[in-house]
């Protein structure tokens, strides 16, 4: 079997295998209006953004409480030659890094669920419209706006 086609094998099982319209909803009562290929609700979006938004501010506020002292301890064991002040330092060090990169990423989740919910809002609108659009000259008798050609002028004088 050639590359080529073990390859279409494998993206026509995927395809197979692929269940967007069945994964089930937050909602308890779910009513589906039209037949989506992908639903994201604005509520979902807001319970993500939220949890992001809370995790952050907490963080924030907790995640530096005990980092001062932690590095005043370090710093003096290890000024009394104990391997285990450095190491502390070292942990201390090591877990403002990895909180800061714990706050941008929350930060980076919930800003960015805020844009994308306004807009795909914003996108959605605007197709919306241009179908609407496209399907109103459907039904109408909407002029062309290419000029149509004239008829060809008789050679000579006039028929009689």
């Amino acid at each position: 079997m050639s590359f080529d086609q073990e390859w279409a094998d494998l993206k026509q099982s995927a395809a197979t295998r692929m269940r967007l319209n069945s994964l089930p909803t937050l909602e308890t009562n779910p009513t589906p209006t039209r037949n989506e290929d992908l639903i994201v609700n604005d509520d979902e979006l807001g319970k993500i953004g939220h949890a992001a938004y809370v995790l952050h501010r907490n963080l924030t506020a907790d995640g530096k409480h005990a980092q001062r002292q932690t590095e005043t301890a370090g710093e003096s064991l290890k000024g009394d030659g104990f391997a285990t002040g450095a190491a502390l330092t070292k942990f201390s060090q090591d877990w403002k890094k990895q909180m800061n990169t714990l706050l941008e990423g929350c930060a980076h989740i919930s800003n960015h669920l805020d844009y994308s919910s306004k807009s795909m809002k914003k996108e959605d609108e605007q197709i919306e419209t241009s179908i609407r659009a496209s399907k109103i000259s459907e039904y109408l008798d909407v002029p062309s706006t290419e000029p149509e050609p004239s008829p060809p002028t008789p050679k000579g004088g006039p028929i009689i």
